[in-house]
């Protein structure tokens, strides 16, 4: 007999969601508007599940959000760019639908997704980093991710960052206000107004400004290499998934900063797939794997 999953990507602009069999066919979808589901995403999830329910064998659920979660409480604790999300209904939720429910940030789910779609064999490790509006990143350490004691880890962007200075008497920047696509337009703001945004990288590729950019993301990224000893890497996001960004000169850099000569030699780096549905995808993989475990 068939089995379904739900798999539910909760972005800051849309949330998709899905019925996918074990096949990772999707039979049902739809798509919501974040800001106008806000607080009630408890009843969307509620209705779309008691729409199929009866005629399909709904195992789990998988939900990623774009923020902190508890995996144990499935509480919804920090979603910077929606508040509304945050909460503690979905313990209930699940009690009331009888359907165990499994929720991960959305970055982690990305990579589960992308290991699969690549093929990356299940027992090996492998980290994604993730350059878009932020900076994220996901760690699997052979075959399960690596999520910290409160479901934080892979943070890089919230990492403190010595560029301008050591801050004394606040908190230190972070790797956000340097390197995100967010920042990436302010520089363009202050230093390239007069040029076109989409080609900075390739008009602009010497200025120091830039070169700051593309060698603090390289650091923070081998930094993270070196410390787990993890020579896999996917890298996606729109910042380094646009046309203009210079991957071969960022692979390079990566390379040149490794430590360990294994990790060197087995230096491995796939471009994440863009796929409108990965995060459904994804979010169905991180369901069946922790059902299984």
């Amino acid at each position: 007999m068939k089995k379904y999953f739900i798999g539910i990507d909760c972005g800051g602009t849309n949330i998709r969601i899905g019925l996918v069999d074990d096949d990772f066919v999707i039979h049902h979808e739809e798509k919501h508007q974040s800001t106008k589901v806000g607080k009630d995403l408890g009843g969307l999830i509620r209705s779309y599940v008691l729409k199929y329910k009866d005629s399909y064998s709904i195992e789990a659920i998988g939900i990623g959000f774009p923020g902190i979660v508890d995996l144990h409480t499935r509480q919804v604790l920090n979603i910077p760019n929606l508040r509304a999300f945050e909460g503690d209904y979905l313990l209930s939720l699940e009690k009331e639908l009888n359907i165990p429910i499994f929720i991960g940030n959305d970055v982690n789910i990305l990579m589960l997704y992308d290991a699969k779609h690549f093929n990356i064999e299940p027992n090996k490790s492998v980290m994604g980093f993730y350059l878009g509006t932020g900076f994220g990143s996901a760690i699997r350490i052979k075959n399960m991710m690596y999520q910290g004691d409160f479901g934080a880890a892979g943070e890089i962007g919230h990492v403190p960052m010595y560029l301008r200075g050591i801050m004394y008497n606040q908190k230190q920047s972070d790797l956000e206000s340097e390197v995100s696509g967010f920042n990436l337009k302010a520089i363009h703001d202050k230093y390239f107004k007069d040029s076109p945004f989409e080609t900075m990288f390739i008009d602009r590729f010497n200025h120091q400004v830039i070169q700051d950019y593309l060698h603090l993301l390289a650091f923070y990224i081998t930094t993270q290499m070196t410390i787990l000893d993890i020579s896999t890497i996917i890298l996606g996001g729109g910042v380094i998934m646009s046309e203009q960004f210079p991957k071969a000169y960022l692979e390079s850099l990566i390379l040149k900063n490794l430590f360990a000569d294994k990790t060197k030699e087995n230096f491995k780096v796939y471009y994440a797939d863009s796929h409108v549905n990965s995060g459904i995808y994804g979010a169905v993989i991180f369901a069946k794997q922790n059902l299984d475990n």
